[in-house]
C-alpha cells in the first residue's frame, strides 16, 4: 500500500510540473528542478523519448522525468535537491546554453 501512494505522489508531482513546464508559469519552479528535467530529457534512452513510455517498466516518461521518482530502467537518478545538484552538475556535466554532457570525469 506505502508504494501505492508512493506512485500516486509521483504521478501527481511529474503532471503538475509538466503543466507548469510547459505554461506560463515555468517561472515557479525551482531552477535546480527545471535543470534536472531539462537534463533529464537530453540523457533519457531516444527510444522511450520517442514511445512515450519506458521500454523496460511501462511508465510515462513525459510525467516521470518531472517527478522526484527515478524510472527503474535506471535512466537517471532520483530528482536532487539544489546543493546536491549543484555539486552533482559542477562536478559531472558540461552546460552549454540547455544542452547538458556528461563532463570527462
Amino acid at each position: 500500500m506505502k508504494d501505492f501512494f508512493k506512485n500516486v505522489f509521483a504521478f501527481l508531482q511529474g503532471n503538475i510540473r509538466y503543466r507548469m513546464y510547459y505554461s506560463d508559469y515555468k517561472f515557479m519552479l525551482p531552477l535546480h528542478i527545471v535543470e534536472q528535467i531539462e537534463w533529464r530529457i537530453e540523457v533519457m534512452d531516444r527510444e522511450c523519448h520517442d514511445n512515450g513510455q519506458c521500454k523496460i517498466c511501462g511508465c510515462s516518461t513525459t510525467a516521470l522525468q518531472m517527478a522526484d521518482k527515478t524510472c527503474p530502467k535506471p535512466c537517471y537518478p532520483k530528482m536532487m535537491d539544489r546543493h546536491f545538484w549543484r555539486n552533482f552538475k559542477h562536478n559531472n556535466l558540461k552546460m552549454e546554453g540547455f544542452k547538458y554532457e556528461l563532463g570527462d570525469k
